[in-house]
């Protein structure tokens, strides 16, 4: 009988457990499904994620127009006369870029937004008399309408 070495079985032995530890590692699939997911779903989702932002933005700003142009009407029909109607609809817009990014409010009235009002009598402020209030936002080509009604009791100015 021969008589292994020390060397020589230390040797076997590391052999036998670097197969097995090779081979278990091969062998065992745990994590493999969540690697695939984000190796497969990443980059669907990242697109996805830019175009629902994308919707976001201009939703948003057709929301801002839309509020904007109501309070534009609501100061247009409230105010005591005529000349300072036109005024408070045009500070209104001011303020408004001034709150929502329109470079610190030093865009002129008019430039970035285009007011058109209608009014269904003459003056403009006639009690009962329904004012439409248009407003295009020139960056976005978006519009919003609004439309009020003097108050009945007022008189006219």
């Amino acid at each position: 009988m021969r008589r292994r070495t020390p060397i020589r079985a230390n040797l076997l032995v590391k052999n036998f457990l670097q197969q097995k530890i090779v081979h278990g590692l091969l062998k065992n699939e745990n994590g493999s499904a969540v690697l695939e997911f984000i190796m497969i779903a990443l980059p669907l989702f990242i697109p996805l994620s830019i175009y629902l932002n994308s919707i976001n933005r201009i939703e948003l700003n057709a929301s801002n127009l839309q509020n904007m142009v109501r309070q534009v009407a609501r100061a247009f029909v409230t105010s005591p006369t005529e000349t300072l109607a036109e005024l408070r609809a045009r500070e209104v817009i001011s303020i408004y870029e001034t709150r929502n990014g329109g470079n610190g409010g030093s865009i002129i009235a008019g430039q970035r937004f285009e007011l058109a009002i209608q009014c269904e009598a003459k003056p403009c402020l006639t009690p009962n008399a329904k004012v439409v209030v248009r407003i295009s936002d020139l960056s976005t080509g978006q519009q919003a309408t609004a439309t009020q009604v003097v108050d009945a009791w007022r008189s006219s100015g």
